[in-house]
């Protein structure tokens, strides 16, 4: 199965208080986004840097891994990462648009499957609107941090 989903929400801070929250994030400087989703950095110093890897887990019922890779960064702009093992293979782009006060965050997710549980239930379960879910969750809990 393949996924591209897109989800977005507008936050009260600047993008370049959004981006930094997304980078701690995945370095696993700050668990905002807990408990829903973990991470680790794995590889390299900070996920802001080309090249380096990071942990990710969603955390549910049965807890999902993978491991991405910063392979494009644009401070305060864009972050394009590839996710390169585990639950899912692809990429992911996270965008940071300033719109008057507010900085409009968007991430999209072009992954598929990349497990047997996961390519087996993916017709019965739905795993694109589930990531939404997660997604929506984690803007609430960063507009908490930061507004």
């Amino acid at each position: 199965m393949k996924y591209d989903v897109t989800d977005e929400a507008l936050i009260k801070a600047s993008p370049s208080a959004v981006f930094n929250a997304i980078i701690d994030v995945y370095d696993g400087k700050n668990n905002w986004w807990m408990p829903f989703v973990s991470s680790k950095l794995s590889q390299g110093n900070s996920s802001a840097n080309l090249g380096s890897e990071y942990k990710v887990t969603i955390h549910g019922k049965t807890p999902i891994s993978f491991v991405t890779k910063t392979i494009e960064i644009k401070p305060n702009e864009t972050i394009r990462l590839h996710y390169i093992k585990g639950a899912y293979i692809g990429e992911g782009l996270w965008e940071f648009k300033q719109i008057g006060n507010t900085t409009k965050v968007v991430f999209r997710w072009r992954t598929s499957s990349n497990t047997l549980l996961l390519k087996l239930i993916a017709p019965f379960f739905p795993i694109a609107k589930t990531h939404s879910a997660v997604m929506q969750k984690g803007f609430k809990n960063l507009k908490n941090l930061l507004e």
